[in-house]
């Protein structure tokens, strides 16, 4: 950078500066091509253990096929809000079949995840109300509790003892209370304890919104997600969850009352004042949905994977965060071991992404991995090798 610049920008370079003497420099890699599990990157061919896309519907021929018809159909942009003229046959179709999927009167689809938290929040709470939050929770619920203007809390991580007395001490000085916790956590890879969250809430005449991204088409006897795992009613839960993870395409949702659907479509402003989800978008994730509810084998063939992947990394003494789900996190600690760490498995073959703060808490750097049902037995005895091959001084257990 020209440090004769403007002045103006000196504290732009400086903060510049501080993220790169942090370890905490980020730039893009570009995937170039795609093959199964395995992806080109920088003209080399790797095993990807970066993908969200559980159950490989990202790449499943009726799903794309789907979002070809629908883009021929309706164009490749809704081209309005969907108050305004954006609401396509397409919407309201994933919407009742999401509903249904979800066991839940009512579904409302957005265009990302993120948006849907940013409206499912700011539209229930505000001013004179309480939000109680996991530590651990991702960004977006984050975002959304601040910017509702709630008073905002949070609570350790899993800690519902450390809720139920927040909630004994705060309660009444509050209209609503809202709880809002992830299902299965993003990067820690473990399962929030929702048979505790729904008992406190209820005690407590509290909302309970779980964010079930990473856990809608894994978890459950039928993929429904965290609440089916738990065998818990989604009776009054309000259940967030993607289309970007195993469904594999884009787009988020609230599943729950009537009531606060309806609410949603008239003050959610993450709802409101954005062009809507694309049809084709809306067509691939009916049809994954659809192929998720048909096809039992996909989830079987993701947790034999699993299975393997944590057997393996096991064997070979790497220190595991959890051991619940697709996602395996390996810990690491320093900033700049998890870089080097991740680099060092690029060289053998494999693309393992290191995690660092903001995305995870200082000190709690580490190897995110996440497993899918299109890994080959192969892909996955090729990155154990890598992994057996990088080993650093003070990582093992």
């Amino acid at each position: 950078m020209n440090r004769e610049n403007s002045v103006l920008c000196s504290p732009i370079r400086e903060e510049l500066e501080e993220i790169v003497a942090q370890g905490l420099w980020r730039s893009l890699r570009e995937v170039e091509a795609v093959e199964g599990a395995k992806i080109r990157v920088d003209g080399k061919w790797l095993v990807t253990l970066a993908s969200n896309s559980y159950l490989g519907l990202h790449l499943d021929s009726r799903v794309i096929a789907a979002a070809q018809e629908a883009a021929f159909t309706f164009g490749t942009g809704a081209g309005s809000s969907r108050l305004v003229g954006g609401t396509f046959s397409l919407h309201a179709q994933l919407e009742q079949e999401l509903a249904r999927f979800k066991q839940a009167e009512a579904a409302i689809v957005f265009p990302t995840g993120y948006m849907a938290n940013l409206g499912i929040v700011t539209t229930l709470v505000g001013p004179g109300d309480l939000v109680l939050g996991d530590h651990l929770n991702h960004a977006s619920l984050v975002d959304a509790c601040r910017l509702s203007k709630a008073t905002f809390r949070v609570y350790p991580h899993k800690e519902v003892d450390r809720l139920k007395e927040a909630l004994r001490l705060r309660r009444r000085r509050y209209r609503r209370v809202l709880i809002v916790t992830e299902g299965l956590f993003s990067m820690e890879g473990d399962i929030a304890p929702l048979p505790d969250l729904v008992e406190v809430a209820r005690e407590y005449d509290a909302f309970l919104l779980v964010d079930d991204a990473h856990a809608t088409g894994v978890l459950g006897k039928t993929g429904r997600g965290t609440l089916e795992y738990f065998g818990i009613s989604p009776e009054g839960i309000l259940q967030m969850g993607t289309f970007s993870k195993a469904l594999g395409s884009l787009g988020g949702f609230l599943a729950g009352p009537q009531e606060m659907v309806h609410l949603i479509q008239n003050r959610a402003r993450s709802f409101i004042y954005t062009t809507a989800l694309p049809p084709s978008c809306a067509a691939a994730s009916l049809t994954a949905l659809r192929i998720l509810q048909q096809e039992p084998d996909l989830r079987v063939c993701l947790w034999e994977n699993i299975q393997q992947w944590i057997s393996g990394l096991k064997g070979l003494g790497w220190d595991l965060i959890a051991q619940e789900s697709p996602i395996v996190s390996i810990r690491v600690g320093l900033n700049d071991e998890a870089m080097a760490l991740s680099k060092a498995l690029f060289e053998w073959g494999v693309y393992a992404p290191g995690i660092r703060p903001p995305t995870v808490a200082a000190g709690t750097a580490r190897i995110r991995t996440s497993i899918t049902s299109f890994h080959t037995k192969e892909d996955l005895e090729q990155a154990l090798r890598a992994f057996s091959e990088v080993i650093p001084h003070g990582v093992r257990t």
